[in-house]
Parts: structure tokens; C-alpha cells; sequence
């Protein structure tokens, strides 16, 4: 019997791009690099803005490669972390996975109801958006979801 489970649509996946762009071009907001990864963590679409450094694309995938695969955005890896600190861990390099981050920008994007431990939404895929302008990161980030409309979002935390 095959596995079966909800996933993000290459189609989807390049609107997330196209809303992202779409909003930061709108906004005259820096240029970002925006990547989206599939639960997995493996790149489905991806884009770095004319004048956007390098740089941005490495943190964009790392950014929606760890919300996918922890499913949950990078903010709540930051809470996630610190409850591990406390039991004496050292926070991602304990995971010994270089592509984890805790830096901001990067969503869960989640859609349909899970049957996993922690119920709740399935998460299909993460989105990480990179740009001079952190504070910017999650509003486009999460536009670009929200665009997808209904049965998509996110999500800080596995509830």
C-alpha cells in the first residue's frame, strides 16, 4: 500500500514566489530571496530578487527547510530551543544538521488536517524569506500563504 499524504503542488509552491515578489515590488520593500521546500525540506520553487545578495538564497532555503521539517515556523524553533536549553541541550547544533536555523522568516505552510502525534494541521512544505530587512520577513512570508487561501496556514508551534 503506498504512502499517502497532503502535498504542496508545484503550481502553489510558484505562487508563494510570485505573492512574495509580487508584495515586496508593491511595498518597494528590499529585494528577498524566497524559497519553498516541501515537508521534506527539498527546494519545489525558489527566486532571488535583482539586487538581492547571494547570501539571502542560502538563509531563505535554510529558513523553510527547518520550518518544514520541524514543522513549525522559525520563530517557534526559537521556543522550541529554549525549553531544550533548559534540559541541557545547546540548541540546533545538537541535531547535528547544518541547514537548521532559528532565524526569523521562515513559515510552516500547513493545509488540510493531520494525523500525526500532534494533530492539528498537515504540514505540506515551509516558505523562508531572506531580505536586509528582517522585520519584513514574516509579513511576506506569511502574504504569500495567505494567498493560497482557504485550508492554508501557519503555524509558531506543533499546536
Amino acid at each position: 500500500m503506498p504512502l499517502e499524504y497532503n502535498v504542496l503542488e508545484l503550481a502553489e509552491a510558484q505562487k508563494l514566489v510570485d505573492v512574495a515578489i509580487d508584495y515586496v515590488s508593491k511595498n518597494n520593500l528590499p529585494p528577498a530571496a524566497i524559497v519553498v521546500c516541501d515537508k521534506f525540506g527539498e527546494i519545489l520553487a525558489g527566486a532571488r530578487m535583482d539586487g538581492c545578495s547571494h547570501m539571502y538564497w542560502h538563509s531563505a532555503h535554510r529558513k523553510a527547510y527547518s520550518s518544514a521539517i520541524f514543522e513549525r515556523d522559525t520563530e517557534g524553533l526559537i521556543d522550541f530551543w529554549a525549553g531544550q536549553e533548559r534540559n541541557g541541550h545547546k540548541g540546533p547544533m545538537d541535531w547535528n544538521d547544518t541547514m537548521l536555523t532559528t532565524l526569523s522568516g521562515g513559515l510552516v505552510v500547513c493545509n488540510g488536517v493531520g494525523d500525526g502525534p500532534y494533530g492539528g494541521f498537515a504540514v505540506v512544505g515551509g516558505i523562508g524569506v531572506s531580505t536586509e530587512e528582517p522585520a519584513d520577513e514574516y509579513r511576506i512570508a506569511e502574504v504569500a500563504i495567505e494567498s493560497l487561501g482557504d485550508g492554508f496556514r501557519h503555524r509558531r508551534d506543533w499546536n
